[in-house]
């Protein structure tokens, strides 16, 4: 046990760091993302207006092929920003608007980021305390503090 906490033990502030920035960016780009998407799309309000036109009328309205959106909240909207920034990409939530398109694009970059750079650093550190902990435990096989 005291192995583990010595070898992750100077990575800790690597991680915590990284956890933030990767929460500070699913946070922004949710809550962008449903900024965007609530926005109505010029395709759906002439469908909207034809089919209140039509409900007047008492005609059969058609099924509108202007689709909803997916982000209704911005806790849903976060979900996606997670799915999105660490690259799983599950494919359940899509953007609809152009606008929302390009953002999504811009999130799934900036995950690659976001992940990538700190990533290597934390390897890297992390490989360093494992060769020093390795090289402290070829010189004091049984743990105990020589004096």
């Amino acid at each position: 046990s005291s192995g583990i906490n010595a070898e992750y033990g100077n990575t800790y502030k690597e991680l915590i760091l990284l956890s933030g920035v990767v929460s500070l960016a699913v946070v922004s780009f949710g809550s962008i993302m449903y900024t965007i998407e609530s926005l109505p799309q010029p395709a759906c309000l002439n469908e909207t207006a034809t089919d209140l036109q039509n409900l007047q009328n008492n005609t059969t309205v058609e099924f509108s092929a202007c689709e909803k959106t997916q982000f209704n909240s911005i806790l849903i909207s976060c979900w996606w920003a997670v799915i999105t920034v660490t690259t799983v990409g599950y494919g359940d939530m899509i953007p609809l608007s152009t606008l929302g398109k390009c953002m999504g694009s811009f999130a799934v970059f900036c995950g690659l980021i976001i992940i990538a750079l700190p990533a290597t650093i934390i390897v890297t550190r992390f490989s360093e305390e494992y060769e020093r902990s390795k090289m402290q435990n070829e010189i004091n096989p049984c743990g105990s503090v020589a004096m």
